[in-house]
């Protein structure tokens, strides 16, 4: 297992995400982000792609990529919930604990609270909770509802010093076998509230 301390004694594990999984998907990792879809995703991860990281890590966090300004916040939030409901990812309650999940707001009008507010209501409603993706010059003008998750691509793996930050991606398009991933540092706190594979 990949462990980390960074400044502040906040425990975490690795964690990768990408457009498309990698085949073979890559070692050394405890969670992946799997792109669950919404109308500015690239690629809605398959089957096979979600089993595959599903084989190499402990946890899964599912991504949805809307357009906010764009899209009808109500039915994004009622497509991510079909989405979780058609993959078996257990609500809170049927998990005994908490079970997020991640929107990537960096997308059509952001930042846009109202909008992201109407979409988590929905999935909150539905039993989950809710993590907001974004750059720092966005990110923080959101309400943080269940935490942050931050893009912030040094290529050292650090955690963002930010109240309520619970994840911080540092690294873009790096080579690895079978394509290009993205690192993150995971708190452990958020790793062990996260669907496990």
């Amino acid at each position: 297992m990949s462990v980390f301390w960074v400044p502040g004694l906040v425990h975490c594990v690795q964690s990768f995400d990408a457009a498309h999984c990698p085949d073979p998907a890559p070692t050394g990792y405890e969670g992946a982000l799997v792109y669950a879809g919404g109308s500015s995703a690239t690629h809605a991860w398959t089957a096979a792609e979600i089993a595959r990281a599903a084989g190499v890590v402990k946890w899964l966090l599912p991504v949805w990529v809307p357009t906010p300004g764009t899209d009808d916040p109500v039915t994004a939030g009622r497509d991510f919930v079909a989405w979780l409901k058609a993959h078996n990812v257990p609500t809170s309650t049927e998990a005994g604990h908490q079970v997020h999940l991640l929107w990537d707001l960096e997308t059509g009008t952001e930042p846009d609270a109202a909008w992201a507010d109407q979409a988590c209501r929905v999935t909150t409603k539905a039993g989950w909770y809710n993590l907001i993706y974004g750059s720092l010059s966005v990110i923080f003008q959101q309400p943080v509802r269940n935490g942050y998750f931050v893009a912030d691509p040094t290529g050292q793996p650090h955690m963002y010093e930010h109240q309520d930050v619970k994840a911080t991606q540092y690294a873009f398009n790096v080579k690895v076998r079978g394509g290009v991933i993205d690192q993150s540092l995971v708190s452990v706190e958020l790793a062990n509230q996260m669907w496990r594979a």
